[in-house]
């Protein structure tokens, strides 16, 4: 399985790369939204999103990863509890799941864990 993750947060992707070693999954870290679309055009079962990183925008990016031929199975964003309007955005824009930092990474390992 193969999981994308959008963030330029070295702590965040140090805490997911480690689920995912744990959890026997292939992460790939990306640091834009051109290059977030790109990759997951090669397939990607799962997709996170980190809403506080800069050029995160899941009203822009979401629309264009379900467009691809063989979309991502599924579209998760996390971010700041703090920053509401961005959960908000992120929900409308049609993710599958969105939720407050703590939570995420709280529940990092079940969340990545193949089905």
């Amino acid at each position: 399985m193969t999981v994308l993750l959008f963030t330029t947060d070295l702590m965040t992707s140090s805490k997911v790369d480690a689920a995912a070693r744990r959890q026997g999954v292939t992460l790939v870290t990306l640091g834009s939204g051109a290059a977030l679309v790109e990759r997951a055009g090669q397939g990607a079962e799962l997709v996170i999103l980190d809403l506080n990183s800069p050029g995160v925008d899941p009203t822009d990016l979401v629309p264009k990863l379900r467009a691809l031929p063989t979309p991502p199975r599924q579209i998760i964003a996390f971010g700041p509890h703090v920053h509401e309007a961005k959960l908000a955005a992120a929900q409308a824009a049609g993710c599958d799941a969105v939720m407050p930092r703590g939570q995420f990474h709280a529940q990092v390992d079940e969340l990545i864990a193949p089905a």
